[in-house]
Parts: C-alpha cells; structure tokens; sequence
C-alpha cells in the first residue's frame, strides 16, 4: 500500500510539472566544476605573484608572447614586458574573481569572470569584466590574451539583454 501511496504522489508531481502546473525548484548555490575552480585557483595565485613581486609565478603563469586587449585602447594591445611592468608598478590590492564562466577547447580554455578590486588608487576600476585565454603548456597553463573592461552598469552591448534580465540557468 505504501508503495502504491509513492507511485501515485510521484505521478502526480510529473504530472503537475508536466503541465505547467509546477515550478521546479532552481539551485541555490550551484557547484564549482572542476575547470571552475583549477582556473579560479590560477587567477587568483596570477593576481597573489603579482601583489607579491613574485616573478618566478608569473613567468609560469603567464606566455611569453602574452597581450592585454583593454576595452579603451582595442586596437592597441599591451605586450607582456609592459602590462607586467605597470601591474608590478601598483600598490598592493585585494580583488575577488566571481561569475566565472569556462569554454574547454583542445589545448585551450577561454575564461571570463567578474573581476572585483579593492584598491584606494581611484584611477583602477572597481569592477572589471575579464576575458583570459589560457593555453595549455606541457603539465599547465598559461595566459596567452587577456581582454578586459571596466565594468559600467548604465550601459550595455547590443544584443545583451539588460542586466536585471540576465537570471539565466548556469549550465554545469
């Protein structure tokens, strides 16, 4: 009998669901994949090297032929030698990465987050939206591009919807 009481409530919720009736209930907190969280953990000792000084990590971390694309100079990328020069340059600051997304392609990964700084030098952005990719190389990877804005919430990209409209599933 108790199975027969499992069979009909469960027939009854699919069928609910089934025809709109029901909602399924959305995740709370989803679950960091596995490349999520090797690209976060690399971020994030790319952005320690750098509050460090510590240019052993950073020739491990980032290609020699490395370039930073920024959103106000597209068409004008800056080398390694010159983007490292002026991070090196910066007092140190705490950021967070979040919002990461990662696109696995052979030998490649493409990776965007939210990148958020907590500085007291004005002229850095507090929030910027990052787009690195990562190559692999032998054992691991390293940056090869990194295009990066600031972010500014009044505006958006065509094509974009706005962003209180952007609740969308996360697809693990």
């Amino acid at each position: 009998m108790k199975r027969l009481y499992i069979l009909a409530a469960s027939l009854a919720c699919a069928s609910a669901i089934a025809g709109g009736q029901a909602e399924v209930p959305k995740r709370g907190v989803p679950t960091m994949t596995r490349n999520v969280l090797t690209f976060t953990t690399l971020e994030n000792d790319w952005a320690d090297a750098v509050a460090r000084h510590d240019t052993a990590t950073l020739d491990k971390l980032v290609a020699d032929r490395f370039e930073l694309r920024s959103s106000a100079a597209p068409g004008v990328p800056t080398p390694r030698a010159e983007s490292l020069r002026q991070s090196l340059a910066l007092a140190p600051f705490k950021s967070a990465v979040t919002q990461m997304a990662v696109h696995e392609y052979p030998d490649l990964m493409v990776v965007s987050f939210l990148w958020t700084i907590d500085s007291t030098d004005t002229s850095l952005a507090k929030k910027v939206f990052v787009v690195d990719t990562w190559k692999r190389n032998g054992d691991g990877w390293q940056v090869a591009v990194r295009y990066a804005s600031p972010v500014d919430v009044t505006t958006r990209v065509p094509g974009a919807a706005p962003a209180a409209t952007q609740a969308i599933e996360k697809k693990y």
